[in-house]
């Protein structure tokens, strides 16, 4: 059985992935344990506060850990109306120009840490069908949404798959138990704080000791 897990919002600040970050230890011991491997969704310049051009030294540290992929989500991670569209960059959007020149900017950063991610997921999930084709063009796969990604057809790689790691009702998407969390922030449940840290553990516990599980990087499937 075919295994992913899938981490969101990562970016150089303390407790959302720096090295000695608690959360870090956690992914850590997975992969120490079951061999877990981990899709880390990096906006690249984090509410314009945490260009990655900035913290290369992040990026080698991440690089150098053979259990992490790392993927595109968003640049700034954030909107011009927060109330309106949250924190869903590509769906606070107005025209295709906009969208191009955002990717621009997101895979201009990424060069500058002289890595090209593979993998994109919608900050907030969600984007403007205008955005779908340059974002295709520009990744191999899209890690979408069943609901939110309203019908919308990548020309890339689909992914679908969103259980969380606190939850206990696990499916099956084509296959492969796909898991997808954020790696901090009290607005969210799936989170890695010592509580799901233990309920992801002991959910794996049960999946290897009745299963034959292969774990992959989203990139692998």
């Amino acid at each position: 059985m075919k295994l992913t897990v899938a981490i969101d919002d990562l970016h150089p600040e303390k407790g959302w992935g720096l090295e000695g970050d608690e959360c870090m230890f956690y992914l850590e011991e997975l992969n120490k344990e079951f061999g877990v491997k981990f899709t880390l969704f990096i906006p690249s310049n984090y509410h314009n506060k945490f260009p990655l051009s900035q913290h290369k030294y992040w990026i080698d540290w991440l690089l150098s850990k053979d259990y992490f992929e790392l993927a595109a989500h968003g640049h700034y991670h954030m909107t011009s109306d927060k109330q309106a569209w949250g924190e869903c960059e590509f769906a606070d959007m107005q025209t295709v120009e906009i969208c191009k020149e955002r990717i621009s900017l997101m895979i201009n950063e990424w060069g500058s840490v002289n890595y090209k991610p593979k993998g994109w997921r919608n900050p907030g999930w969600l984007c403007q069908p205008f955005c779908v084709n340059p974002l295709s063009e520009t990744f191999e796969y899209a890690a979408v949404h069943y609901e939110h990604n309203r019908g919308m057809n990548w020309s890339c790689k689909m992914l679908f798959g969103h259980d969380g790691i606190h939850e206990t009702d696990i499916k099956l998407h084509n296959d492969v138990l796909m898991f997808q969390s954020h790696i901090a922030g009290d607005w969210n449940q799936n989170v890695w704080n010592k509580d799901n840290y233990e309920q992801f553990r002991s959910s794996l516990q049960f999946i290897s000791d009745n299963y034959s599980i292969e774990p992959l990087f989203l990139k692998e499937l």
